[in-house]
């Protein structure tokens, strides 16, 4: 009784994950392993090597003012430790990045690594975005040249062919934008927030903008007509039209004409790296963070209900020495792996089949003593099969059901016939084809029906 009035407390939304938060089903898990191995290869590929930093940092570093800035501030889980200590939930990889490089000056340059992990932000939730989720990073540090930040762009470009997804990934400069701003006469104190006014063209409108511009940010009505006009770009131009158009947006501004000059550095590689024909240079383009000093850059997605961006990143080339006392330039993207799981499912992509993340790909049925399917069955595991086995002691009938329903592609089934052969009978759940062949051959099935 006492039993049962306990486990009445643990019901309803007790049982659910804080908000914001979920589980992951296995078939969930699996399609978020997808993404994750998908992206780990590309960054191997550009030869980044794993870098993994905790969950906590200290408040400090997350709350500095060279970091996440006001608004991923007030987002920010704090919570004090045993020791009276005041700690942070990391927002994002970036930080802990700096926090390592500047804990750890000897570290060879260029230093190229990639973390991928759970980050945590307490702000609004909806389709794709939760206050607990995972992000995959890549930086480089040390590298100040514009082969650097066009990397990023074509490693981007090879995630999202590699899940099949179509991707367009938008560029531009701070530099440039900064100088827009001074050319269009915004006081040098108020331009940070006009830029982040201006990165919500895409989502509030040129309207909103506007309205945001003159009533939040305090910029004079024809200084922020003015600033609209500068940034107002054909999306239907090739990039050089619209670099030649900024050009003139910028004519006055020795920061604008060097932002133009790096984005052209870029561009440039961008197409020697076979990615140009992805890339779009988007003049109103910021990002929210206030590290950013240089090339900045966000992936969406075409057609589909996700309208956010699905990786970003940028150029950073002060965050770290402030953290650490040496300028230490560096450019980094990070791949939202929840936002893009959300776009597979839509995208209808074929997805692992399966329970244990899709992993097992025979279930062994024992019509007998299971103890003498054992050799056979860890013959499969050494092939690098994935095999699992009756544990338990169901009918055959009823391990065929269980198999199919975890969408384990192939049972074997082991009685005394197959045991006086030495042989299993590996039947595919799909086609019901079967097969009597030895565990090594009917790891060379499995592999062939996975290409």
């Amino acid at each position: 009784m006492a039993e049962a009035q306990e486990a009445r407390k643990f019901s309803g939304e007790l049982l659910q994950p804080p908000r914001g938060m979920r589980d992951y089903p296995p078939a969930e898990a699996a399609l978020r392993q997808r993404i994750v191995d998908a992206v780990r290869a590309e960054f191997e590929r550009y030869g980044f090597e794993p870098l993994d930093t905790p969950a906590l940092e200290n408040w400090e570093i997350l709350s500095s003012k060279y970091a996440g800035g006001e608004e991923i501030i007030k987002e920010t889980y704090s919570l004090t430790d045993l020791g009276n200590r005041r700690l942070g939930l990391r927002f994002d990889l970036t930080v802990p990045l700096c926090r390592f490089l500047a804990a750890n000056p000897r570290v060879p340059l260029p230093f190229k690594r990639f973390q991928i992990g759970a980050v945590w932000r307490d702000g609004p939730v909806k389709l794709g975005r939760y206050r607990e989720f995972w992000q995959a990073d890549a930086d480089t540090v040390g590298a100040e040249n514009g082969l650097a930040d066009a990397e990023m762009v074509a490693l981007a470009c090879g995630v999202f062919q590699s899940l099949g997804l179509n991707a367009v990934v938008r560029v531009s400069n701070r530099k440039i934008l900064d100088g827009v701003l001074e050319c269009c006469g915004v006081e040098r104190e108020k331009r940070l927030a006009a830029m982040l006014s201006i990165d919500k063209l895409e989502k509030i409108g040129e309207n909103g903008v506007e309205k945001e511009l003159i009533e939040e940010r305090g910029l004079p009505i024809p200084v922020a007509k003015k600033l609209l006009a500068a940034l107002s770009v054909d999306e239907g131009v090739s990039n050089g039209e619209k670099l030649a158009r900024m050009a003139g947006s910028v004519a006055d501004s020795r920061e604008g004409r060097k932002g133009l000059k790096e984005l052209e550095e870029v561009l440039g590689y961008c197409t020697a790296l076979g990615a140009a024909d992805r890339v779009v240079f988007s003049p109103s383009l910021a990002r929210g963070l206030n590290y950013y000093t240089g090339t900045v850059f966000e992936v969406f997605l075409a057609g589909g209900g996700i309208t956010s961006s699905v990786a970003a990143g940028g150029r950073y080339d002060e965050l770290i020495g402030l953290f650490s006392g040496r300028r230490l330039p560096a450019v980094g993207i990070s791949f939202g792996v929840d936002v893009v799981a959300e776009a597979l499912k839509q995208a209808r992509a074929p997805a692992p089949e399966g329970v244990a993340g899709g992993v097992c790909k025979v279930f062994m049925v024992p019509v007998n003593n299971p103890a003498e399917c054992l050799p056979a069955l860890q013959e499969l595991r050494r092939e690098g099969v994935a095999a699992a086995i009756d544990l338990m002691g169901r009918s055959v009938g009823k391990n065929m059901e269980y198999a199919a329903k975890q969408g384990i592609p192939f049972a074997a089934v082991v009685g005394e016939k197959e045991l006086k052969a030495g042989k299993i009978n590996l039947r595919n759940l799909e086609t019901g084809e079967e097969k009597l062949v030895t565990a090594a051959e009917a790891a060379r099935i499995v592999a062939l029906a996975r290409r």
